[in-house]
């Protein structure tokens, strides 16, 4: 079973307002861009013996989730996004030592013996106004969002 945590910011996501600046400015996606939004997401396996896994979630997002400035949507196996974007996951090919860290910090120091794999990744949330919009955000994906020496980017619709 997988646990999805899609962490946002509350306070203005200065990340988010530089690439939605670029693209809009020095990119040629004024008049396609309406809006950008970021999200992180951690994507935690764990054990199908988990009970009652909306519980774990919630202890999970304490250790994972800094409440002052973040806010967190919690699901189990799937995700949905909200209507109007176009949601594009980017993540690393090379190993990731931040989830790697969580994952031994959840397993070894805070007893979550549940957790077998942590995964991490941003969600880049586009609105484009275009007759294609997912050909239209892999482009942008291409061209601005990832490395592709390290970084892979699906779009999850």
């Amino acid at each position: 079973m997988k646990i999805n945590l899609r962490v946002s910011l509350k306070i203005p996501d200065a990340e988010a307002a530089t690439v939605k600046n670029t693209l809009r400015r020095r990119m040629g996606y004024g008049a396609v861009l309406e809006d950008l939004r970021r999200e992180r997401l951690w994507s935690i396996e764990v054990d199908d013996s988990v009970l009652d896994p909306e519980s774990l979630a919630r202890r999970l997002a304490r250790e994972l989730v800094n409440e002052n400035k973040e806010s967190y949507k919690a699901t189990v196996d799937s995700i949905d996004f909200e209507e109007g974007y176009v949601p594009v996951k980017v993540g690393l090919r090379i190993e990731d030592g931040e989830a790697i860290s969580a994952q031994k910090r959840l397993r070894n120091r805070l007893g979550f013996d549940m957790v077998r794999s942590v995964e991490r990744s941003s969600i880049w949330k586009l609105s484009l106004r275009a007759d294609d919009p997912e050909r239209t955000a892999g482009e942008i994906a291409e061209r601005l969002l990832i490395n592709p020496h390290k970084d892979f980017y699906e779009i999850m619709r």
